[in-house]
């Protein structure tokens, strides 16, 4: 756990052929393994089905680079050249133990287009777990790396910055679509790792340094800003990678409010953590306050792919073995004591826009399929400067998704709409209730009339009252169409 390597630009285009041309890539790993992404990759010693002999080079790399298996050194001697051999000796990617086997010292592995290393997590001596250090380098292959991953968008930019960036892989990514790079985190491992990550992949125009969150640039701007800071709330600081302060958003609150020092107007910041409702305020909430003065030229967006009560939660993880009934009531208390209702995971997209306008903020459950197209497609629609009279002319039509649920009650003899309940999967996962009109204004759009005929419609049926006002009715087919429960020409839907 002590190893970090170190590699000149030679060794690592060295070490960047060897990997590719014993098809250790993603592709190739995922299709050997039988999972259909990287992140769903399970070990040995996690109860993946297998063993045996390694057959070729690629099963090789798998089991000392990701299984860490311990391999005799004739088998590492027949699978690879004696070059290759030689190469992984001298960058002390494997060592040998007293009784002549070998181990990797690192985590290695393929991830999206490149390879990354970064610290053990399990002892090849054979033990269960690793004894992990205080600043320990996190692998990049979890199912939680995959949604902050998901969640930034490929397309160019000028200056990207990631925080918290343990083994740099957002920064090393973007590195092929943003003119310049800069991948930051406290730890001096962490940056002595990503920086031979870099040298790894041939990436020449990312920038590693060691800073607390915006301290080493300081008085930089960027166009896009990304974090994956650790968020879990803790009753102590144990890893620096995992744990967050007692609430889990000590170092989130310090992400969040240096953007608008350093984030570009049309720049965006992307974040993927743990958040807290509180008793009179609400996650997204809380996080335009930590804007300060600044507040009103963001646009925020909330996607919760998950939320629970704190305590159930934590009494659920000591019922699981993993947490003390001591553990849970003091972090009862704390929780308490903060007035935090729920924990919410999720990712947010906080925009810097253009200052014409005051900024919007808006929270979304995450459905079957929600990602990035959602999330830009949400972003659109909720910045749009639509007046009311150019509203009021596009001819809506409930998408498939839609379902609506009535119920009714018996009045004056007859069955009548008593409330409406609409739902969708996708593009987000939504409810939301309604006038009990609702369900005859739904029933009729097929796309071909106007919401100003719809309106009009509404009236003369005496569904509506006749002085209502338009602007009323604008406004909630403003919000179904933002929720998915209608589509509109202007705004066409993504589609899964």
């Amino acid at each position: 756990m002590d190893f970090i390597p170190v590699a000149t630009p030679e060794e690592g285009t060295a070490l960047r052929r060897l990997l590719s041309a014993r098809g250790f890539t993603t592709a190739n790993t995922c299709a050997r393994l039988g999972i259909p992404a990287i992140y769903d990759f399970r070990s040995l010693r996690d109860g993946r089905p297998g063993g045996g002999p390694p057959s070729d080079a690629l099963d090789l790399l798998i089991r000392l680079f990701m299984d860490v298996e311990v391999v005799d050194r004739a088998t590492i001697e027949a699978l690879l050249t004696a070059e290759e051999c030689r190469l992984l000796d001298d960058l002390g990617l494997i060592r040998a133990r007293e009784d002549g086997q070998w181990h990797a010292t690192v985590l290695l592995y393929p991830t999206e287009s490149i390879w990354i290393a970064s610290d053990l997590n399990a002892d090849p001596t054979g033990s269960e777990q690793v004894g992990l250090r205080e600043d320990a380098v996190y692998p990049a292959i979890t199912r939680n790396t995959r949604h902050f991953l998901a969640s930034l968008p490929p397309t160019r930019c000028s200056r990207f910055l990631e925080l918290c960036a343990g083994t740099g892989i957002a920064a090393l990514l973007a590195s092929h679509y943003a003119e310049r790079t800069w991948a930051t985190d406290i730890t001096d491992r962490a940056t002595r790792f990503a920086r031979f990550n870099a040298v790894l992949n041939g990436i020449e125009n990312c920038t590693v340094v060691q800073s607390d969150l915006f301290a080493a640039v300081a008085g930089e701007t960027f166009d896009r800003i990304v974090a994956h800071p650790p968020y879990m709330p803790s009753l102590e600081q144990k890893y620096v990678f995992r744990d967050g302060g007692e609430d889990g958003e000590q170092i989130t609150r310090g992400v969040v409010s240096g953007l608008p020092d350093h984030l570009t107007r049309g720049g965006s910041f992307y974040c993927t953590c743990m958040l807290t409702d509180r008793k009179d305020l609400r996650a997204e909430q809380r996080l335009r306050l930590l804007l300060g003065n600044a507040a009103t030229e963001f646009d925020i967006i909330l996607l919760s792919h998950q939320s629970f009560q704190p305590t159930e939660y934590y009494f659920q993880l000591a019922l699981a073995g993993r947490a003390t009934l001591d553990e849970v009531q003091r972090r009862h208390e704390i929780f308490g004591r903060l007035e935090v209702e729920r924990l919410v995971y999720g990712s947010m997209v906080v925009r810097r826009h253009d200052g014409r306008r005051i900024g919007y903020t808006c929270r979304r459950q995450a459905g079957p399929v929600s990602g990035l197209r959602e999330l830009e497609w949400l972003d659109r629609w909720e910045s749009a400067t639509i007046d009311r009279g150019r509203l009021m002319e596009e001819r809506p039509r409930v998408p498939p998704e839609c379902r609506m649920h009535l119920s009714h009650a018996p009045a004056n003899g007859e069955w009548v709409v008593e409330s409406c309940v609409l739902t969708t999967p996708w593009p987000f996962q939504v409810e939301a209730k309604c006038p009990p009109w609702t369900a005859s204004f739904l029933n009729r759009c097929d796309g071909q009339r106007a919401l100003r005929e719809h309106f009009d419609w509404l009236r003369s049926e005496g569904l509506l009252a006749a002085d209502t006002p338009e602007a009323d009715f604008a406004a909630l087919a403003r919000t179904l169409v933002g929720g998915g429960f209608l589509e509109v020409p202007a705004f066409p839907l993504p589609r899964p």
